[in-house]
C-alpha cells in the first residue's frame, strides 16, 4: 500500500514538477479621452477582500506617473491595509509617458517648454477617468492623489484651483519653483478664500540639489503654518536630508500614508473592550473621515478570539 501511495505521489510530481502561480497586483486598462483626444492607459488594483465583500465600498487613491509608482503604491497600500494601519483601498495609477510635461504643468516654463496642459488634464481626470472608476467599481466618495516632482506640482495645482476634486494630497519633492514660482500666487489666492471642506496634505522634500526647489518648498511650508488651520487643512511635512530626489518617493509615500491614517489603527485599550471598543473607535473614524466606514468582519473575529 505504501508503495502505491509513493508511486502516485511520484507520478503527480513528474506531471507537475514545479507548481507555480502568478502574483497579480493589478490590471492594465485603457480609456478613450474626448477631452485629451487620445487614449490613456491606467492601472487598477483592488483590495484582497473586494470580491468577497459584496456591499463594501472603498476609498480610492489616484497615482500620477503610474508606470513608475503604481506597483510601489499598490503593494504598500495592501501591506498597511492588511495590517490594520489604513483602510482597504482601490489604487488607480495613471500612465503619463511622453505627455508628462504637458499634463502636469499649468504653464510653460524654463524647464517645461512644452507645458501648460494641467487644466485640460485635470478635466480629463474629473470628467472622464474618475467617473469611469466610480461607475465600474465599488467606491466611497473619498479620494486621494499621490504625485512626485512635477506630479507633485500638479497635485498642488489641483488643491489650489480645484480643491473639491480630491480629499487628500500626498506630495513628494514637488517642483513648486515652476515658472518663477507661479503656484505660490495660486496658493495665496486659495488661502484667501473660504474653506472648501476638510483636507489633508502631506509634503516632503529630499536633499534637493536645486536651491530654487528648496526655497519654493520652504515658502509653501511657511504659508501652511500660517494659514492651514483656518482653512480646515490637516497637514504635515518632512524634509529628508539623507534621501535623494528619487529615494524620497519611497519614504515619503510611507510617511504620507501613515500621517493620513494616523488614527486608523485600533488602539489596544479599545481592543481590550471588545465589540464596544470597536464600535466606539469606528464611530470616531466615521466622523473624522466623513464617510461611512464599517467594522471589518475579520477584525471582529480576531477581537473575539483575542488575536491582536
Amino acid at each position: 500500500m505504501k508503495k502505491i501511495i509513493f508511486f502516485f505521489a511520484f507520478l503527480n510530481l513528474a506531471m507537475n514538477p514545479l507548481s507555480s502561480q502568478n502574483i497579480i497586483i493589478g490590471k492594465e486598462k485603457i480609456i478613450q479621452s474626448n477631452i485629451l483626444n487620445e487614449s490613456r492607459t491606467y492601472y487598477i488594483s483592488t483590495p484582497d477582500d473586494y470580491d468577497k465583500e459584496v456591499q463594501k465600498k472603498y476609498p480610492v487613491l489616484y497615482v500620477l506617473d503610474g508606470e513608475e509608482y503604481f506597483e510601489l503604491v499598490a503593494s504598500t497600500v495592501k501591506y498597511f491595509a492588511n495590517r490594520g494601519f489604513m483602510p482597504q483601498t482601490i489604487v488607480v495609477g495613471i500612465k503619463s509617458g511622453t505627455t508628462r510635461e504637458r499634463d502636469f504643468t499649468p504653464s510653460k516654463g524654463k524647464y517645461s517648454p512644452r507645458g501648460g496642459g494641467a487644466k485640460k488634464f485635470l478635466s480629463f481626470l474629473s470628467s472622464e477617468l474618475i467617473p469611469e472608476i466610480e461607475k465600474s467599481y465599488k467606491t466611497q466618495p473619498h479620494k486621494t492623489i499621490y504625485g512626485a516632482s512635477i506630479g507633485g506640482l500638479f497635485a498642488m495645482y489641483t488643491l489650489y484651483n480645484y480643491p473639491k476634486t480630491f480629499d487628500n494630497y500626498i506630495v513628494n519633492s514637488p517642483s513648486l519653483y515652476h515658472d518663477n514660482n507661479l503656484l505660490f500666487k495660486h496658493a495665496l489666492s486659495y488661502f484667501s478664500k473660504e474653506s472648501t471642506g476638510n483636507k489633508f496634505v502631506f509634503l516632503s522634500l529630499a536633499d534637493e540639489v536645486y536651491s530654487e526647489m528648496r526655497i519654493s518648498f520652504r515658502n509653501t511650508i511657511d504659508l501652511f503654518k500660517n494659514k492651514a488651520t483656518q482653512k480646515n487643512i490637516r497637514w504635515s511635512y518632512k524634509v529628508y536630508d539623507d534621501e535623494t530626489h528619487e529615494s524620497t518617493k519611497l519614504v515619503g509615500l510611507n510617511d504620507g500614508l501613515r500621517s493620513l491614517h494616523e488614527f486608523w489603527f485600533v488602539p489596544f485599550y479599545q481592543r481590550d473592550r471588545g465589540i464596544e471598543g470597536l464600535k466606539d473607535h469606528y464611530k470616531m473614524l466615521n466622523k473624522f473621515y466623513n464617510y461611512k466606514i464599517d467594522i471589518p468582519e475579520s477584525l471582529v473575529a480576531r477581537i473575539a478570539k483575542n488575536i491582536f
